[in-house]
């Protein structure tokens, strides 16, 4: 549904454990490129160049580090409901779609939208600083010892 309405998008998967079904997706002439296992320096890379991260998990349980190291970078992300499971107050940083066709009408939005991509920059940014940095933490246990 994304590449009906931007053909010249390009999909990567990164990640460490992918599974012959996911394997099987790779198309590098459609754009859908499956990286595997990457090295901390190459997801760097790829963050930087990257428009957009699109976490569609259907199942999981517990926080979801990929959704959190994809704000701690600085980066748009949209993602499911079991995405989100687990972070605290997250929706005020990222986009939650659960159905297929509203998961890739929002994305095609967010593509598009370059100040709408620059708000949610800042916003992970500001999420992180407020929810996981160590002035974070002190704002939650400062009362109890004072």
């Amino acid at each position: 549904a994304v590449r009906r309405e931007i053909p010249e998008i390009r999909f990567f998967v990164a990640g460490s454990k992918v599974t012959d079904e996911i394997r099987a997706l790779e198309t590098p002439e459609s754009g859908i490129i499956i990286k595997g296992f990457v090295t901390d320096e190459e997801l760097a890379r790829m963050y930087a160049k990257a428009r957009l991260v699109v976490v569609p998990l259907r199942y999981g349980a517990g926080v979801k580090g990929k959704v959190l190291e994809a704000l701690y970078n600085g980066m748009p992300v949209i993602t499911t409901s079991i995405g989100a499971e687990g972070i605290p107050f997250v929706e005020t940083a990222l986009e939650i779609a659960d159905k297929a066709e509203e998961f890739a009408k929002r994305t095609v939005e967010l593509y598009r939208d370059s100040a709408r991509l620059g708000a949610m920059c800042r916003r992970s940014q500001e999420y992180i600083r407020e929810q996981f940095s160590l002035d974070g933490a002190w704002n939650y246990i400062k009362e109890d010892f004072s």
